[in-house]
Order: structure tokens, then C-alpha cells, then sequence
């Protein structure tokens, strides 16, 4: 689940649960289409994330593309959710903060 907003010239987008491929698919189209007309910064509120998986790594690289690598912002990352990033390797392009 997603909750969109557009906060202090930044496009806010607060999530909650297991962000997996099947979840993603729900909100994904919506998110891209908001993210491409708003032309803001985009944060990505991950403060009651518990599970990502290689769906939600793929919208961030959407969304890192959409907005550009210097506007995505992922904040309140906990620490299992920061290792996947980590594993993967998206930490080294994407700003990740706990």
C-alpha cells in the first residue's frame, strides 16, 4: 500500500506491509503516472516497510529514472530492508537513509 502527497515541493510517498511483486503491481502504474506529471523530488517513507523484494527494487529504478537518480530519497529504512539494498547494490545509486 501507498499513500501519495505532495509536501513542501516534494512528492511524498509513504509506505506500509510487504512491498513484494504482487503489492506492487496494485499501485505501481499510479505512482509512475503521478511521479511523471508532478516533475517534483520524490521521497519514499519506509518507516513500516517490513519485506521488499526484487518488484519494489525495480519501481525504485523506475522512479530513480522517472524523477532522476539526485530527486529519490528513501528514508526510515530499517535495517533488513537496508540490506537488501545493500545486496543488491542499488545502495551505491540511491540515497538510503535510516
Amino acid at each position: 500500500m501507498v499513500d501519495i502527497s505532495a509536501k513542501e515541493g516534494k512528492l511524498i510517498c509513504t509506505f506500509k506491509g510487504r512491498l513484494d511483486t504482487v503489492n506492487c503491481a496494485k499501485w505501481e502504474n499510479e505512482l509512475f503516472e503521478k511521479v511523471g506529471s508532478e516533475k517534483l523530488p520524490v521521497v519514499f517513507d519506509l518507516g513500516n516497510v517490513e519485506y521488499v523484494a526484487s518488484g519494489f527494487l525495480r519501481v525504485c529504478l523506475r522512479i530513480s529514472k522517472l524523477a532522476g537518480s539526485d530527486n529519490l530519497k528513501l528514508i526510515n529504512v530499517n535495517e533488513y530492508v537496508r540490506k537488501v539494498y545493500s545486496l543488491s547494490g542499488f545502495d551505491k545509486y540511491l540515497s538510503i537513509e535510516s
